[in-house]
């Protein structure tokens, strides 16, 4: 199905609406009874919430009216700026261990989420206009993955591991499509090995974080009080749920019932038939963002769509995996889901600008690696 020219593309719109109309409805069911009990206030989080979706509704609405060309020329600016603002990170207080809220003129948010897509639009300028250089001068392409290990090494010494790695694997992505050779990949997946080491030596809460996911996959060692209250969620919810709003979980039994585990206290009412169906949603919005990069009107248009498509899916299967213990917790929100204002509005940017290359397309492919078809 091909949009006509001039239109975004209704289908993937559609289907991300519904998606945060689910997140509305969750946080609610799941935040209501804490709400109540610590605050005299069933209603708070939902509130904060719904403004939190009209303030990313509305930066969503900015990033599909300006051309995405623009973004090219900003690029430089906000990358710079943001890596100001992960510097100033190390200045505040540590919240659960880590440093990943910046406050400014009294409204906190976490420049590490904006880094994802501002990595994107970096690499996507970058190989858009040095591709051939990239590729085939070893010097270009040092420096330039030097910059973007730096960049995701400030997260990682936050210390936030799992969106560290998150922002690794977006980054791979990138030099993926914009056509770097295997085995030039597989040097570049190597690398921050040592880093890594040397962090768990530095970070040992984070060591022994591995050591106990890595028992209660492995060994007869116990899972976390996170994750086995999140499966036993999940298995309450069975196949069909337990039904809206009478989940058990979320009264103190799960931590993060409405942010982190959220798809767990999900999971919990809407049951399997609930995740399928939220997941057939991703599916979708991951086909039509594939649709948009080969249809997209320039290599700098495939390579952003192609970009923000896998930070949604990375992110998603990345808190999926925690949720089922098929990976250690990392704390990232589920796209679209999970309370709070940073992964919201970083996604829903990121679907404006799905949708205003959409209304750009001509209809003649980009195809795979930028080459035209």
């Amino acid at each position: 199905m091909m949009a006509k020219k001039g239109s975004p593309d209704i289908i993937l719109l559609a289907v991300v609406i519904i998606l945060v109309m689910i997140g509305v409805l969750s946080i609610y069911s799941a935040s209501s009874f804490r709400g109540a009990e610590e605050y005299n206030d069933a209603f708070l989080f939902i509130r904060m919430h719904l403004i939190k979706v009209i303030m990313a509704a509305v930066f969503m609405i900015i990033a599909y009216n300006i051309d995405y060309k623009y973004i090219k020329v900003i690029t430089p600016f906000t990358l710079l700026l943001f890596v100001i603002f992960l510097l100033m990170v190390f200045s505040g207080p540590k919240v659960n261990g880590s440093r990943r809220t910046l406050s400014l003129v009294g409204i906190g948010f976490q420049p590490s989420e904006f880094m994802k897509l501002i990595l994107i639009c970096y690499m996507s300028a970058l190989f858009s206009k040095k591709r051939p250089r990239i590729i085939e001068d070893r010097d270009t392409l040092i420096v330039h993955y030097i910059i973007f290990i730096a960049i995701v090494g400030l997260v990682f010494l936050e210390p936030d591991l799992g969106t560290s790695l998150v922002m690794f694997f977006i980054g791979l992505t990138m030099y993926f499509i914009g056509g770097v050779p295997l085995k030039k990949m597989a040097l570049l997946a190597s690398v921050p090995i040592p880093f890594v080491i040397t962090g768990f030596l530095i970070f040992p809460y984070q060591l022994q974080r591995f050591k106990d996911f890595w028992n209660s996959v492995f060994s007869s060692g116990q899972m976390s009080y996170q994750v086995k209250q999140s499966i036993i969620g999940l298995a309450h919810g069975g196949f069909a749920g337990v039904g809206y709003g009478a989940g058990k979980q979320k009264l103190f039994f799960l931590p993060e019932p409405f942010s982190d585990f959220v798809l767990a206290s999900y999971g919990e009412e809407m049951g399997f038939i609930g995740l399928v169906f939220l997941f057939l949603l991703l599916i979708i919005v991951m086909w039509r963002g594939i649709h948009i990069a080969i249809n997209a009107p320039d290599n700098y248009g495939f390579m952003l769509a192609g970009g923000i498509s896998a930070m949604i899916l990375i992110n998603a299967l990345v808190n999926a995996g925690v949720v089922v213990n098929l990976l250690p917790t990392t704390g990232l929100p589920f796209p679209f889901l999970s309370y709070g204002g940073s992964s919201l509005i970083v996604h829903l940017i990121g679907i404006g600008i799905l949708l205003n290359i959409s209304k750009k397309s001509s209809g003649t492919q980009i195809g795979f690696m930028g080459v035209s078809s």
